[in-house]
């Protein structure tokens, strides 16, 4: 498994490589909390229900998975803890929770402190949501909403296709135009599933501490969604856009 921390609540998923495009200097705005074992992390996140946890503190996410070559549960040789306990999302024939086997990604799991917020984003496969601990809200805008979200477009950038507008700041959301958004709000609670659909945006905010863990299994039928991403995507950024990501970087760049 891999803790990350943040400075504040806020995680934005980020590949580790130098960036040199036009959207200024980029800096990984987590990084590897090394040296937590789980018990450290779980003692964390108790703390945070118990005595809350002020949104500017630093918060810690941690995430393990199986690849995909190793999620049959049936196969002693390969079998691991959430490959057994995950059997739907686990298999060699396509079931309702996985429509595509050879597209499967494999199972993440991720576990949150109260407050930690995971940047919206897209993703390209249909994903299978499944909270076992703990609730989850999320708000998923569909992808006609692109444009109004302030995405990355840059695919060289570490955070491409991930919204640098803050969803939890109304004033500044209303400011870059994501108050026009139409948007889905739920909670997932323990126990049950969500669908995500291909190239939908989704932000997530953990209530409590939680334990999410979700599979991708291929694109859709006519790639449904796709040409909304791909009109909204294409280009560079803009001006305005540019000004957005500078400005999630100064308020992410504090000292770790």
């Amino acid at each position: 498994f891999k803790v990350e921390k943040s400075t504040d609540n806020h995680f934005m998923y980020n590949v580790r490589r130098n960036y040199k495009g036009n959207l200024g200097e980029w800096q990984p705005p987590t990084k590897d909390a090394k040296g937590m074992d789980f018990n450290e992390w779980v003692e964390k996140a108790h703390k945070g229900d118990t005595e809350g946890i002020d949104p500017d503190e630093p918060h810690f996410y941690l995430t393990t998975g199986v690849q995909a070559g190793r999620l049959v549960a049936a196969n002693k040789r390969l079998k691991q803890f959430i490959s057994s306990d995950l059997g739907v999302f686990s298999t060699t024939k396509n079931n309702f929770f996985i429509t595509a086997v050879d597209a499967n990604k494999g199972i993440q799991c991720r576990f949150g402190m109260k407050g930690v917020i995971a940047e919206a984003h897209y993703d390209g496969g249909r994903n299978m949501v499944a909270m076992l601990k703990g609730a989850k809200r999320y708000i998923l805008t569909p992808p006609s909403e692109c444009k109004k979200l302030s995405l990355i477009k840059d695919k060289q950038h570490p955070s491409y296709r991930h919204s640098v507008t803050d969803w939890s700041n109304p004033e500044e959301a209303s400011e870059d135009g994501f108050h026009d958004a139409m948007a889905i709000d739920t909670i997932l609670h323990e126990g049950e599933v969500l669908y995500i659909p291909s190239y939908w945006i989704h932000y997530i905010a953990s209530l409590d501490y939680s334990i999410q863990c979700n599979s991708r299994s291929g694109s859709p039928p006519n790639q449904e969604g796709g040409d909304h991403i791909h009109k909204c995507m294409s280009g560079p950024n803009s001006e305005k856009d540019i000004k957005v990501v500078k400005r999630y970087m100064s308020r992410e760049r504090k000292s770790f």
